[in-house]
């Protein structure tokens, strides 16, 4: 009886122990839902330090139609840490989704210029890929920026490989200065796949008093169908039987 007992216990812990690696297996590892549900951003966000490749669980985020990951950052001068950067999903007024990043991106007087970069990658989510969807558009837009005299908040867009096209968003009181809070740019052709990279630089003037600065940086993407109406196949199947008999009368 008590050797029966001892295996019994011994059983039923490995039981325990591998339905505790199976349900941290299935866990570990998947997309947040960041589809916004009710207005322009999602309900609730995640810190980029943890969608940073490698550093935990989490693979990435999925907004609407789109699935976004492979996160990579690095901050130079007072830009902020990934950890106090909240990712939330975003919807455009045209209604397109996509991500906005929140936090303080800024420089503050009297020292060097600070920069940072953010990467990620787009994919269609592959249901809508296999129904013809393609990324046609990327739109970027730049909020709660401030700059004094002197200074600079920038944020420029690149796509490569995938792309030559590029995006540009600042503020600007150097020379005149100037000032362009959206940018957009269409591929062409449609792209099943996006690399995205920003390089946010923020110049404050080093005898100035107020920082060059934004908090929010949002970014959608439009797609496309690439797959032919039905009533454009019936026209080409057409087309094609008609020219298959042409031939075989001739």
């Amino acid at each position: 009886m008590r050797l029966q007992c001892k295996h019994l216990g011994r059983a039923f812990g490995v039981a325990l122990l591998l339905a505790a690696t199976i349900g941290a297996t299935s866990t570990r590892a998947g997309f947040i839902n960041l589809t916004p549900t009710n207005g322009v951003n999602s309900d609730t966000s995640v810190k980029l330090s943890d969608l940073i490749a490698g550093t935990n669980e989490i693979d990435g985020i999925t907004v609407g139609d789109k699935n976004i990951n492979g996160f990579v950052y690095s901050p130079i001068g007072d830009m902020p840490a990934a950890s106090d950067i909240n990712v939330l999903g975003f919807k455009d007024p045209d209604g397109n989704w996509g991500v906005s990043f929140h936090g303080t991106f800024l420089d503050l007087p009297g020292g060097g210029i600070s920069d940072a970069m953010i990467r990620f990658v787009v994919n269609i989510d592959p249901t809508a890929l296999r129904q013809g969807w393609r990324i046609s558009d990327a739109h970027m837009f730049l909020n709660g920026v401030g700059v004094g005299p002197n200074s600079l908040f920038s944020v420029d867009e690149s796509f490569s490989p995938d792309s030559n096209q590029t995006l540009s968003v600042y503020q600007s009181t150097i020379n005149g200065g100037a000032t362009k809070l959206s940018d957009s740019t269409i591929f062409s052709p449609p792209l099943t796949t996006l690399h995205v990279t920003k390089d946010i630089l923020a110049i404050a003037a080093a005898n100035g008093a107020l920082p060059a600065r934004a908090t929010v940086i949002d970014q959608s993407f439009s797609q496309t169908n690439v797959v032919p109406e039905p009533a454009s196949l019936v026209l080409s199947l057409v087309g094609l039987v008609g020219l298959i008999a042409y031939r075989r009368n001739r």
